[in-house]
């Protein structure tokens, strides 16, 4: 039994790491891209195709807080999916409604919807890229909405803050999860890379 609460623990680390550090990353390959295009086309000309040619992105992130903001049961006050203010290109709000774990839920998952969703599109995208037999245009359209959606998956400052402060309740959720079915994601990890 301790050795299956073990695991469990681990796993739920794992799970927990994994969504900020992949909004890390992508942000990290963001920057990257707006260095590379700004030494070809100027600072100014790189943030306009960062924040507005790739619009399809943000509009994403945006729906995705107000979906699994609506999901866990909070009240979407606010969106603007689409509404360029200083460095701001969107905005959600909501009221948390329920109890402290629901509300803990609320505001953990629709922070980092934007990461997680993205994920779940860019896969079913991903697919139909793969599958598409149509015209060039239509797998370059494609391209066009994955690198969009991709590059607006990063999680901002006040994402961070908001999915602390479910963090604890959201943890404990997994862990109980992992615990009762066993999950060992280390394990199966270990077995993917040694074969067995």
């Amino acid at each position: 039994m301790t050795e299956r609460l073990l695991h469990a623990l681990i796993s739920t680390g794992i799970i927990i790491l994994v969504v900020p550090i992949a909004g890390l990353i992508i942000g990290w390959i963001t920057e990257g891209i707006t260095i590379l295009l700004s030494r070809g086309i100027g600072i100014k000309a790189a943030l306009f195709v960062m924040n507005y040619v790739t619009f399809i992105g943000t509009i994403h992130h945006e729906l995705s807080h107000a979906l699994y903001a609506l999901l866990t049961g909070a009240k979407v006050t606010k969106v603007e999916v689409f509404k360029p203010q200083g460095n701001r290109l969107g905005k959600v709000e909501y009221i948390p409604r329920g109890n402290f774990f629901t509300k803990s839920l609320q505001h953990t998952f629709s922070a980092v919807a934007p990461t997680v969703q993205g994920f779940i599109t860019e896969l079913l995208l991903f697919k139909l890229f793969m599958y598409l037999n149509g015209p060039l245009w239509q797998k370059i359209v494609l391209g066009y909405v994955m690198f969009s959606i991709f590059i607006h998956m990063t999680l901002s400052g006040a994402d961070v803050k908001a999915a602390l402060k479910g963090l604890p309740i959201v943890f404990i959720l997994i862990f109980a999860v992992c615990a009762i079915f066993g999950i060992d994601l280390w394990g199966t990890f270990a077995g993917m890379i040694t074969g067995g």
